[in-house]
C-alpha cells in the first residue's frame, strides 16, 4: 500500500483475489467486477462535482452499493457520513444538518420515510434494483445504477492525491443520553483500528478466531463504525463477503447455510434472536456493545457457536477482545467464562482503570474504576463540540465513562456504563454482572437491571425481566441468594424489585435501552 487510504485496500484485493465473491441479495459480484463498478461510479460522481471534502450522507442497510461507496468516495477524497437509520427522525435529521451533508445517497427502503427532507437537501441519488424507481423532485436527482453505467472504468487521477491524514468518514453516537455526537476519522486511523481488530482475532486463542478462508457476514450495520470494520478487512484479505441487507433472523439463518458463512458480528440481542432459529449453529461470532450474559454464552456454546466479546465504541473504535489465557485449557467451562468476561487490549492499545481522582487502581479483579483508553486511532474529539471533547479526551487519553476491573493476568472486564451502574450506599453495583447471573436462570430470556432512587441508600437495583418460562420474583431472589452464599455477590446486590415485561426496548445500536426502562420503572 502506498498509504493507509481506504481505496488502496480494494486495489490490493484486485491483485490477490479478483475472483472472490461479494454477495448482496440477488447480486453476485467478483471483486474484479465490483472494482470496475467502483471506478465507474467514482468517475460519474466526479462529473457531478463530488470531490475532496464533499460531505456525502448514505442511508442504507448493508448492501453492495453501500460497500462500493466506501471505496468510490475514498478515491475522490470525499467524506462519507454513514447515517444511522435507527435514530429517531429528529436525531437523524440533526446528524445530517450537523454534518452538513451536501449529497444524500438513499436506498429505496428508506426513500418514503425521508421524502419530506427533499426541500432541505437538494442533491439526491436513489439506490434501487428498480430501474424505474421514481426520483425525488429536487434540483439534482440521479439513480445509482445509471451513474455506474455511465461512468468510465478507468483509474482516477485524484485517487493518488488522497492523503492518509484526510478525513474519510463521520458517524454519530446513538443519542440515548442527548444529542448524537459526531466523530470524524481519518483514513489511516479508521484502517489501523479495523485491521488491528482482524490481527487480534487471527493471532490469539479467541472463540471467533478468523482467517482468509472464512466467509464473512456483518450483521452490525455499516453506519456503526463501518460494521465494526467489516467494510474493510474481508477485502483486505480477499475473503468472500455476504451482505444480508434488511433480512430478518430466519432469512439470515438461511443465508448463512446457503453461502457457507463462517464468521459474523452482531450485538447480543441479535445473537439471542438467531439462537431462536433451529438451524443456527457452528459459526464464529464477534459480539459486543453490551455485556454478554452467561446464559446467552452457554446457549451459544451448546449450538457450537464460538464467540468472542469486543469492547470499544464510536468514539474509540476497537479497544479489547476476549481471549482464553495461555494457562487455561480451551473448550472448558473456564475458557468459556474467560471468553465472556476476560478481554485483552488490542496491540498498540493502552487501557487503564482509574478512580475519580485519576489514580490507577490495582489489577486485583475486584477494584472497580473508570476505563481510560489510549491508542493510535483515537479521534481528535467530537465534531463541533469543544466542551464535550474537553471532558472526554484528556492528554491523549479517552475517558470512556465505562466501569471496569483488571484481573492480575491482564484481562479486562467492562462491567457497566457509569450512568447505568447502581450507586447504593456509596458502593457500586455493576448491573452487567447482575444481569449475567440472572440470565443463568433457565426461565430468564432477557434481563436488564436499572437504578431506582431510594431515600435511604441513594439508589437500589431493579431487575426488568423478559421471561422465557414460568418464573416469579421470589424464585429469582432465592436464585441470587445462592450466589450470595457462595461468595459470588454481596447480599445488598439483590434487586429490591423484579418487573416482568413482554418485550425489552432497544437503542438504535440494538442494545438494551436503559433510558427507556428507567423512565418506565425507576419511580
Amino acid at each position: 500500500m502506498r498509504q493507509y487510504v481506504v481505496h488502496e485496500v480494494i486495489r490490493r484485493t484486485l491483485i490477490t483475489n479478483p475472483d472472490q465473491l461479494v454477495v448482496s441479495g440477488n447480486t453476485r459480484l467478483t471483486y474484479a467486477q465490483l472494482y470496475e463498478r467502483v471506478l465507474r461510479l467514482a468517475n460519474s460522481l466526479r462529473e457531478l462535482g463530488i470531490g475532496a471534502g464533499t460531505m456525502v450522507g448514505v442511508l442504507d442497510v448493508n448492501t453492495h452499493r453501500f460497500f462500493e461507496l466506501h471505496y468510490a468516495l475514498s478515491m475522490l477524497g470525499a467524506t462519507l457520513h454513514t447515517i444511522n437509520f435507527r435514530l429517531s427522525p429528529e436525531q437523524m435529521v440533526y446528524s445530517m444538518v450537523h454534518a452538513a451533508d451536501e449529497w444524500l445517497f438513499v436506498s429505496d427502503t428508506f426513500m418514503g420515510a425521508v421524502k419530506p427532507l427533499t426541500a432541505k437537501f437538494p442533491n439526491w441519488v436513489v439506490m434501487s434494483d428498480d430501474s424505474d424507481y421514481p426520483l425525488p423532485d429536487v434540483a439534482r436527482a440521479h439513480r445509482y445504477e445509471d451513474l455506474v453505467s455511465a461512468g468510465d472504468a478507468r483509474e482516477l487521477s485524484t485517487a493518488d492525491k488522497v492523503q492518509d491524514t484526510d478525513i474519510f468518514s463521520i458517524f454519530y453516537t446513538t443519542g440515548t443520553t442527548g444529542k448524537p455526537k459526531g466523530i470524524r476519522y481519518r483514513h489511516k486511523k479508521i484502517l489501523l483500528g479495523a485491521l488491528q481488530l482482524f490481527h487480534h482475532l487471527a493471532l490469539h486463542q479467541t472463540g471467533a478466531r478468523i482467517d482468509s478462508r472464512d466467509v464473512f457476514m456483518p450483521l452490525v450495520p455499516f453506519f456503526h463504525i463501518h460494521g465494526w470494520g467489516m467494510a474493510f478487512f474481508p477485502a483486505y484479505i480477499g475473503a468472500k463477503l455476504v451482505l444480508a441487507g434488511a433480512a430478518p433472523p430466519d432469512v439470515q439463518a438461511k443465508l448463512i447455510r446457503q453461502e457457507g458463512v463462517t464468521a459474523l458480528n452482531m450485538v447480543p440481542t441479535q445473537l439471542h434472536m438467531l439462537l431462536e432459529q433451529p438451524d443456527f449453529s457452528n459459526v464464529k461470532v464477534l459480539t459486543g456493545g453490551s455485556p454478554l450474559t452467561s446464559g446467552l454464552a452457554k446457549a451459544a456454546d451448546s449450538r457450537g457457536v464460538k464467540f468472542s466479546l469486543i469492547y470499544g465504541g464510536s468514539d474509540q473504535l476497537a479497544t479489547a477482545i476476549s481471549v482464553v489465557p495461555e494457562d487455561v485449557a480451551p473448550d472448558t467451562p473456564e475458557a468459556l467464562e474467560w471468553l465472556r468476561v476476560g478481554m485483552r487490549p488490542l496491540p498498540m492499545v493502552e487501557v487503564e482503570i482509574r478512580d475519580k481522582t485519576g489514580k490507577r487502581v490495582p489489577h486485583d479483579g475486584q477494584t472497580v474504576g473508570t476505563v481510560w483508553v489510549r491508542s493510535p486511532w483515537l479521534p481528535e474529539g467530537y465534531y463541533k463540540e469543544p466542551e464535550l471533547t474537553a471532558e472526554a479526551y484528556i492528554d491523549g487519553w479517552f475517558r470512556s465513562g465505562d466501569l471496569g476491573v483488571f484481573y492480575p493476568n491482564g484481562g479486562l472486564y467492562v462491567a457497566d456504563r457509569e450512568r447505568d451502574a447502581v450507586k447504593s450506599g456509596g458502593e457500586w453495583i455493576p448491573t452487567g454482572m447482575l444481569e449475567a447471573l440472572l440470565s443463568e436462570h433457565p426461565a430468564v430470556g432477557i434481563v436488564a437491571v436499572i437504578a431506582r432512587p431510594d431515600e435511604r441508600w441513594g439508589e437500589r437495583p431493579v431487575a426488568v425481566v423478559k421471561p422465557s418460562g414460568d418464573v416469579s420474583a421470589d424464585e429469582l431472589r432465592e436464585f441470587l441468594q445462592l450466589k450470595v452464599a457462595d461468595g459470588t455477590i454481596a447480599s445488598y446486590w439483590i434487586p429490591d424489585a423484579f418487573e416482568f415485561v413482554d418485550d425489552i426496548p432497544l437503542t438504535s445500536a440494538g442494545k438494551i435501552n436503559k433510558v427507556a426502562l428507567r423512565a418506565q420503572f425507576a419511580k
